[in-house]
């Protein structure tokens, strides 16, 4: 069942989450954020985004959601997108139900006209993810991250709604 994400829902969040921080460079975020503080994102981001749950016997097992994409105003009509699907999940479709709801979501939103992704690469999965709903690769950021020792690159893909 997808529904809406609320603020109590921050330690199933972080569940999901969790692995991503501490086990892969797919976030660039190197520590976990307190529970507070994965409260606190959703009560800012769904003051003006969708931020999804995917909930299976009770339990989130993956999430997405868009937010600013930049903080000036005259970004505010384009809206970047994250999604997080535990990693015993990742073959069942759940990334890809959660993205065909938000992007329905954003498509009937008058005020959102583009999404962006940041894929910290190489992420073939989100990749194709990302490319199988339209959003096309327009950059490649080579070696602008650092974790885990290690110097990753970014690719930004983007779509018009």
């Amino acid at each position: 069942m997808i529904r809406f994400v609320t603020p109590e829902d921050a330690p199933q969040l972080l569940e999901v989450y969790g692995h991503y921080v501490l086990n892969t460079t797919f976030t660039t975020e190197e520590t976990l954020p307190s529970v507070e503080e994965m409260a606190n994102r959703v009560r800012r981001v769904t003051q003006h985004f969708p931020w999804l749950g995917f909930e299976e016997n009770g339990r989130i097992v993956g999430y997405c959601y868009a937010d600013i994409f930049r903080t000036r105003t005259a970004w505010h009509r384009t809206a970047e997108l994250s999604i997080y699907v535990h990693p015993e999940h990742v073959e069942s479709r759940v990334g890809h139900r959660l993205y065909e709801k938000l992007f329905r979501l954003l498509e009937e939103n008058e005020e959102i006209h583009a999404v962006v992704a940041c894929i910290t690469l190489p992420n073939e999965r989100s990749v194709r993810l990302h490319e199988s709903f339209g959003l096309i690769k327009k950059a490649h950021l080579p070696e602008v991250g650092c974790k885990f020792g290690c110097f990753m690159d970014v690719g930004l893909w983007h779509k018009i709604l």
